[in-house]
């Protein structure tokens, strides 16, 4: 259950020597089990979720957020820990390692191999590459050049898309329909034979 909660904040410190975010965050394993008993004891709190659509917006804004703060450090992280190869900067390899943050429990337990992905990337996993590529190209590139607090910026605009695209995802945030072209009406037709005819 924790490495599925947390399964980017586990892989990506494996990846650059660092420490697992639950084994260095106490506060992770608490928030899980909690969150554990409250679905195991408490279904009707499930029930609820269901029926409230203001309800499900409100989790899924906390639920972004915060995947957005972790894509954001561990992007930052990577980065600092990478040393630049080919470029003035790392490129891949910080991007990688954000998006592993953001999606990276739908991989754990590894006995899953690639079936979270065999028929398309979800929400999750695109916008975790989305996002992590644009934080980090913004903020360690001239694209950033004369913006204030740019990295602040781009951590807003991240965690924004991050919760527009679940809840459109989740139908909570529909995107409008085009309207169709209507065709014209038979009446109007008619009017104009009969104008035709009084003529």
């Amino acid at each position: 259950m924790i490495f599925q909660c947390t399964g980017g904040g586990i892989l990506v410190p494996i990846c650059i020597n660092a420490i697992p975010v639950p084994m260095a965050q106490d506060a992770y394993p608490i928030a899980i089990l909690t969150s554990y008993l409250l679905h195991e004891n408490f279904a009707i709190l499930r029930e609820i979720l269901k029926l409230s659509s203001i309800l499900k917006m409100a989790f899924s804004f906390l639920y972004e957020v915060m995947r957005a703060s972790v894509v954001v450090k561990l992007t930052v992280a990577a980065n600092a820990a990478i040393a630049p190869s080919d470029f003035s900067i790392a490129v891949f390899g910080p991007i990688f390692c954000g998006t592993m943050g953001g999606c990276g429990g739908a991989f754990l337990p590894f006995n899953k191999g690639l079936d979270p992905i065999q028929q398309a990337l979800g929400q999750p996993m695109w916008s975790a590459l989305l996002g992590a590529t644009f934080y980090h190209l913004f903020v360690n590139t001239s694209l950033s050049d004369g913006v204030l607090l740019a990295d602040k910026k781009a951590h807003v605009l991240v965690a924004a898309f991050f919760i527009l695209t679940n809840w459109h995802a989740s139908a909570l945030l529909p995107l409008p329909k085009k309207s169709s072209t209507s065709e014209p009406s038979s009446s109007g037709g008619s009017k104009k034979k009969e104008t035709k005819k009084t003529k």
